[in-house]
């Protein structure tokens, strides 16, 4: 959903709370404390009480943000809804500077903003492939500078054997991906890693010639294209999971310049998020519906 679209749909805070409490509720609303249905609107009109329900089993007050990621927030739901657009509008990621400067808010603020609505991307983000699926690996953390000593000539290091954030991911030829940060390159993590993510029975895997992927093959049917002679070889090929690895490092590139490695789950999983839902129409609709199911 565009941003016209957004202020058109949600032009104050009371009309983001009503469609969050239908979302939520429906007709029902519920004490989020005790699951109480005995529950009352206060009707509060100071803008800051807006929303606010008491709950006559428990004596608790609450609001139908409660447990979201809207809980406790001092900014406009407007806003809110507004940086949710314009993150799943930004194809190469959205640095929470230009976010303040979009929506008038201080840097930290939109930082958190941002970074609260990653951790519900990575939340909802669970799938499940099967299928042709192509594993790969990439590493996050620029480029490497070269020496300013000219007798110095040896080439900079890539990728393996660097200090870089190494990030693990498969994807399912025309279908969705997942990805994480990985702690080591092994046999056993790649297994481990690739089993919680793709149905190993029905699926056949596609990798390159790196030799860590040797101990998933003992497990599933394993096809592996070697670079260094070619990149394509009938139908086999990672060109897939490079496509999304494009994608992951131009927002590194364009927008965010550096990860810490603390955040850099939640950057993956904001590009995988996006990525798997590319051609929803409504993935505002979807993102807003599923950050008021709560686990």
């Amino acid at each position: 959903m565009d941003l016209l679209s957004v202020m058109e749909r949600f032009p104050d805070q009371e009309s983001c709370i009503s469609h969050l409490e239908n979302v939520r509720w429906g007709n029902d609303p519920q004490c989020p404390h005790c699951d109480s249905f005995e529950v009352y609107n206060r009707g509060d009109t100071n803008l800051g009480r807006i929303g606010r329900w008491n709950c006559q089993s428990c004596s608790a007050t609450f609001k139908v943000t409660a447990g979201t990621i809207f809980h406790g927030t001092k900014i406009a739901l407007q806003k809110w809804f507004l940086a949710i657009s314009l993150v799943l509008n930004a194809k190469k990621g959205l640095s929470s500077h230009q976010l303040s400067r979009d929506l008038k808010l201080n840097q930290r603020t939109a930082w958190r903003m941002v970074t609260c609505i990653r951790a519900e991307m990575a939340r909802k983000g669970s799938v499940l492939l099967r299928g042709i699926i192509e594993a790969d690996e990439t590493y996050i953390g620029g480029k490497p500078r070269r020496s300013n000593n000219k007798v110095d000539n040896e080439p900079a290091k890539r990728g393996r054997g660097t200090n870089k954030d190494a990030i693990i991911g498969v994807v399912e030829r025309g279908g969705k991906v997942a990805a994480e940060l990985a702690t080591d390159l092994s046999g056993k993590s790649l297994l481990e890693f690739i089993s919680r993510y793709v149905d190993i029975d029905e699926s056949e895997l596609m990798t390159d010639e790196f030799r860590s992927y040797q101990r998933v093959g003992k497990e599933m049917k394993h096809s592996i294209i070697n670079h260094q002679v070619q990149y394509v070889d009938g139908n086999i090929h990672t060109n897939t999971i490079e496509g999304f690895w494009s994608l992951l490092k131009r927002a590194w590139y364009g927008s965010h310049h550096h990860y810490q490695t603390t955040y850099t789950p939640l950057y993956v999983a904001e590009a995988c998020y996006k990525y798997n839902y590319r051609d929803i129409d409504e993935v505002f609709d979807k993102f807003l519906n599923e950050s008021m199911i709560l686990n």
